[in-house]
């Protein structure tokens, strides 16, 4: 696993990500484990909060409030 990319290094483009929550994994560093993991769940929550505003200026059939 150390020669290829994490898939977060792939998807999210953020180089060494993925080396830091293996060595967080094997070192038991659960605080880094889990910042990482918070970090990339804030990142898809956020991902999904835009793309949710953005269909409603795509597709004026969508409205934002009742």
């Amino acid at each position: 696993m150390e020669e290829e990319p994490c898939p977060i290094e792939v998807i999210f483009n953020w180089l060494g990500v993925g080396q830091l929550l293996y060595d967080g994994l094997t070192k038991r560093d659960f605080p880094m484990v889990q910042g990482v993991v918070l970090m990339a769940g804030v990142m898809i929550v956020m991902l999904n909060f835009v793309i949710d505003i953005l269909y409603a200026y795509v597709d004026p059939r969508i409205r934002l409030s009742r």
